[in-house]
């Protein structure tokens, strides 16, 4: 096996130019003819009119409007919906959408036939796969999430190493996610909080479709303006643990929730749920070590 480039080089190839991962996610096959209708009636995405091959990120929420999963929802095929999320949230959302499928002819399966192989970087989309293609963001950096059976998954990564892309870790794509402040199940994302307070509405919410599970809450805050707290980028003095409380003038403000650091990132930096009446560039408490808000 060749040897990976050094952090600093995976690191470099992302921003400059285009890395390869294989990150960890879990997948759920959504299949029958009442498909389309069951997920319309649960999640909090419009999914009435998409094209095969079309992706839509979605949430699973509590009736209170906590979060469960946030399911990146693509059509398959007719009927056939393939559901991709981070691992941790694969046994909440089956056993959830499980709950709820009454009669509803419907098939729900943790499945284990797919695989998601990312490129990331400014040259990412030059960069031609087979399998479904969706393209987004990293922060500011472009993303091609390509969706292939996992017996694909092989020939897909040497491809696309061969036409130019760096392999690199999965590590080093959690490293800029927590740099760039992108929120992650599991981490930032939990029950603790509504999608507002992770900054999730605008990706994931439809105000214009029928019913949800968990809409009342979600549109109430929404028709609020905004919500009393929201994920913030933080610059760390010395490495806390995600759970650290953050404090200002004595008062609790906010929570850690992701941390990155060495070797990957020089200077630590971590994602925060943070009040939103804490000023910009605000020295904040957490524990022994003090986290500067970044904007």
């Amino acid at each position: 096996m060749t040897p990976l480039p050094t952090p600093a080089d995976q690191l470099q190839a992302l921003r400059a130019t285009v890395g390869v991962a294989e990150p960890p996610r879990g997948f759920v096959l959504v299949e029958g003819v009442d498909a389309e209708k069951f997920l319309q009636n649960l999640l909090s995405q419009e999914l009435r009119g998409m094209t095969v091959g079309e992706s839509r990120q979605a949430l699973f929420l509590t009736a209170k409007a906590r979060v469960i999963a946030d399911p990146r929802v693509t059509l398959l095929d007719e009927g056939r919906y393939l559901l991709d999320l981070d691992p941790v949230g694969v046994d909440a959302l089956v056993g959830g959408l499980t709950r709820y499928r009454l009669g509803a002819k419907v098939v729900i399966d943790a499945t284990a036939d797919w695989s998601l192989v990312s490129l990331i970087g400014p040259e990412a989309e030059s960069i031609s796969t087979d399998g479904v293609r969706i393209v987004g963001l990293l922060g500011d950096l472009p993303r091609v999430d390509v969706l292939v059976p996992v017996d694909q998954r092989e020939a897909i990564v040497a491809a696309a190493v061969a036409a130019g892309a760096t392999p690199v870790e999965p590590a080093a794509i959690e490293a800029l996610r927590i740099e760039t402040g992108a929120v992650r199940l599991g981490h930032d994302v939990d029950e603790r909080w509504m999608p507002a307070e992770v900054d999730l509405v605008e990706t994931t919410v439809s105000f214009e479709k029928g019913c949800f599970i968990g809409q009342e809450p979600v549109t109430r805050l929404h028709r609020r303006g905004h919500a009393n707290r929201g994920p913030r980028r933080l610059a760390l003095d010395a490495i806390v643990e995600p759970g650290t409380t953050l404090e200002l003038d004595g008062k609790d403000v906010g929570v850690v929730t992701s941390v990155a650091t060495t070797p990957w990132l020089v200077e630590p930096r971590a994602i925060g749920i943070v009040r939103v009446d804490v000023p910009a560039d605000a020295a904040l408490v957490a524990g022994t070590a003090t986290a500067t808000t970044l904007g």
